[in-house]
């Protein structure tokens, strides 16, 4: 599957595509430009009751930057599986033109809905899988599907790089994604074969854990007076960890997060559907991984990474994604 066949739509506006770098959920909105209201409604239909880290924060963050900057109209709707297709059709019969649907355990539910409503656009932001989508071929969805198995790849080599003791905890309990901490384990255990250590990846008891992994969440995360049993450095997946407000007094903590850009993407879809180019089907969809942008590891962090660490990253990911060539 191409990673990003939509360059030719967006290349008219390139320039606002600028934008999208700062999309990740640690900027700050600009002020209300004075554009003139333009009629187009998108819609968003998040994931109410699923623990999904950073996928609905970034998107709906996006949706507010695309009207700001666009002008357009939103509709924001969380729901459940089982509520699922009563919400949707009710934004089809309020003529959104575009639909950005978040989570995973819609999956099941996207191929009809997509097919019997031709007029509108959607944007699928998973990180399940999407075989079944990209066989239907429809050509009104794209797909954002997260590679979490290398976000966890990526996470886990990188917590094994700045542990002092060669412990590290996973946090967020049921939360966490099998795949996402397969990925850790190969991780951690690649950087032992590059390094001779003997890393321990914890998904129950952390006591002893130097690096904790937050899989999206804040709450598990010791607080700077907590009693944890020794200083920890934080090595997240989903939300930013140093920009997240709710962990200010944390920020000293921060190794790195790896972060899915569902957020530009979903932005990027709106853009190039105000010019008319927007593109679905496979040719539309992506896969975010870190060769094409889709994953990126957060580029502030107060503790330093080992030297080398970022470039052995890349060559980690490059070896992951040329299996699948």
């Amino acid at each position: 599957m191409p990673e990003k066949s939509s360059a030719r739509a967006i290349f008219k506006i390139a320039g606002l595509f600028a934008l999208a770098a700062t999309l990740s959920g640690c900027a700050t909105l600009p002020a209300d430009s004075k554009l003139e209201t333009v009629d187009y409604l998108a819609c968003l239909v998040t994931d109410g009751d699923a623990t999904k880290p950073g996928l609905n924060d970034s998107s709906l963050y996006s949706l507010n930057q695309a009207v700001v900057t666009f002008g357009i109209k939103k509709s924001v709707s969380e729901t459940n599986p089982a509520k699922f297709e009563a919400v949707a059709s009710k934004l089809v019969k309020n003529k959104c033109n575009f639909i950005a649907v978040v989570g995973s355990r819609f999956t099941e539910f996207l191929e009809p809905l997509v097919s019997t409503s031709p007029q509108v656009h959607f944007l699928f932001v998973t990180d399940g899988s999407d075989k079944s989508l990209l066989k239907a071929d429809l050509q009104n969805l794209a797909i954002y599907r997260v590679d979490v198995y290398e976000a966890g790849l990526l996470a886990g080599h990188l917590a094994a790089s700045v542990s002092g003791n060669q412990q590290i905890g996973i946090l967020c309990g049921n939360s966490v994604s099998a795949s996402y901490l397969s990925g850790v384990r190969a991780g951690a255990s690649a950087y032992d074969a590059e390094n001779e250590t003997n890393t321990t990846v914890n998904a129950r008891n952390t006591a002893f854990s130097d690096v904790l992994m937050p899989y999206g969440c804040r709450d598990e995360i010791p607080k700077l007076d907590a009693d944890y049993r020794m200083p920890f450095t934080l090595v997240g997946f989903g939300r930013d960890l140093f920009f997240d407000p709710a962990l200010e007094l944390l920020k000293p903590k921060v190794a790195a997060t790896v972060i899915p850009q569902a957020g530009p993407r979903l932005f990027e879809a709106i853009a190039s559907d105000l010019e008319s180019e927007f593109i679905g089907g496979p040719l539309g969809s992506t896969v975010a991984s870190l060769g094409n942008s889709g994953l990126v590891i957060s580029a502030e962090h107060a503790i330093a990474l080992p030297d080398g660490e970022l470039e052995q990253l890349r060559t980690l990911a490059e070896t992951y994604e040329m299996s699948f060539k």
